[in-house]
């Protein structure tokens, strides 16, 4: 089971920087909940494309002296069961759903390298998982913060198409909370709302979205 962590400097600046020093150190184990118990248990590797190269990644492990159990620290670049960093998958996502992209225009948007059955997986899944997701955005908000325009049931909410659209307009003002409690969210953008979504989705238990 991997503890998603935020890394907002990308796959080079993490490569560079995980042979200098540990990138993040769970203060809990996220199994049994037992705070002090997690020591480094090598890593493996993950391979991660971009719209350049294709990256051999190392990812640290860790072993519970608690429950016994090795889990590891995956950063939010990078997506469960996906080859490519969560910047591309955005780029195809936000370009369909918000931007009404054909699949021609998203190849020639994203890289023509890109297989039109990848960009589709990708739109298929996030759009059957955007429902359930929207529903725990809007009830984290609402207890959260509930002055956020995202939940005027007169407001933003009505001009989405779909929930795949609505998740992606609520997540800008998760975002928005977000940044405001979390140092490490310093420098995100419009551009990483599913990267903090991932993010934000591991520690709410949601599995998967894309």
């Amino acid at each position: 089971m991997p503890i998603v962590f935020g890394f907002d400097q990308g796959v080079k600046c993490y490569l560079a920087e995980f042979k200098l020093r540990c990138l993040y150190w769970p203060d809990k184990c996220p199994l049994c909940q037992t705070s002090g118990c997690l020591v480094r248990h090598g890593v493996y590797w993950r391979k991660a494309r971009d719209g350049e190269q294709v990256y051999r990644i190392p990812i640290q492990r860790w072993w519970c002296k608690g429950c016994r159990k090795t889990v590891s620290a995956l950063p939010d670049f990078l997506v469960r069961f996906r080859w490519y960093v969560v910047e591309i998958i955005e780029q195809v996502v936000t370009g369909r759903e918000e931007g009404e992209a054909t699949w021609i225009q998203l190849q020639a948007q994203v890289g023509l390298w890109l297989h039109l059955r990848t960009m589709q997986r990708w739109c298929k899944s996030f759009g059957g998982q955007a429902a359930r997701w929207l529903g725990a955005v809007q009830t984290h908000l609402a207890r959260q913060d509930s002055a956020s325009g995202w939940l005027d049931p007169q407001g933003e909410a009505l001009q989405a198409g779909n929930a795949a659209q609505a998740l992606l307009a609520a997540s800008t003002h998760l975002l928005a909370w977000g940044k405001s409690r979390w140092a490490e969210l310093a420098g995100y953008g419009w551009n990483d709302r599913l990267r903090f979504l991932g993010l934000w989705g591991s520690r709410e238990g949601l599995g998967r979205l894309v």
